[in-house]
């Protein structure tokens, strides 16, 4: 008896991320509705906390209460494209709030770039598959481990860094005056990104741990 051939429109469908077949219609339908009504949600509550400065920065940065944290839990919830595209978003309404660029390349790599890359965090997201799954997306932070938070946040944190410190460097190492710009824009950027993360930190991991057990 001769077998029928495997069906070739199944070969290469398999989801690289999460190891199973793919999303269905309906699944990548819903999953689009949630990321944009939460990306909506977190632009929002992260533009009113970039109101509250706790130290504003003489050449633009400033110190916030978490104000990145809600476009970070977006990346966990729905990975790193969907963090990547809300934190370009959020990137522009933060120019069009306090516009502050030397031309539009510093506007690019200091606003949508730089804060496009918080998504980052979305690559310590849980597999697709198993958060899809989940449908409530404040407990899909608790599919992933504190460990795995703490290298999200770092990882998102440092990218946005790295755009802003090479934004320093290229377009205002006048500033610098005698010093090193590198050391300068390192410095100078150091001085409110490293607080800012250790914030986020602070605030996420707690939470992350509540909806963990709220999950078993």
């Amino acid at each position: 008896m001769i077998e029928n051939p495997p069906d070739s429109s199944s070969r290469g469908n398999s989801d690289p991320e999460s190891g199973h077949s793919p999303l269905s219609g309906q699944q990548k339908m819903r999953e689009a509705i949630l990321a944009t009504a939460c990306g909506g949600m977190s632009i929002a509550l992260s533009t009113v906390l970039s109101l509250f400065t706790l130290i504003h920065m003489p050449q633009g940065g400033s110190l916030t209460p978490a104000s990145m944290l809600p476009i970070i839990f977006c990346a966990l919830a729905f990975g790193p494209s969907w963090g990547m595209s809300i934190g370009a978003v959020y990137g522009v309404l933060q120019y069009i709030i306090n516009p502050l660029a030397s031309n539009w390349a510093s506007f690019i790599l200091d606003y949508p770039v730089a804060f496009g890359m918080l998504g980052l965090a979305g690559f310590f997201a849980a597999a697709r598959m198993t958060r899809v799954n989940e449908k409530n997306i404040l407990r899909r932070i608790g599919l992933i481990s504190l460990p795995r938070i703490l290298m999200a946040v770092f990882l998102a944190m440092a990218g946005r860094t790295v755009c802003h410190v090479l934004s320093g460097v290229v377009f205002y190492a006048e500033y610098a005056g005698d010093q090193n710009p590198w050391i300068y824009s390192l410095l100078y950027n150091g001085t409110y990104m490293l607080p800012e993360m250790a914030i986020t930190c602070i605030l996420l991991l707690p939470l992350a741990s509540v909806f963990r057990s709220r999950r078993t």
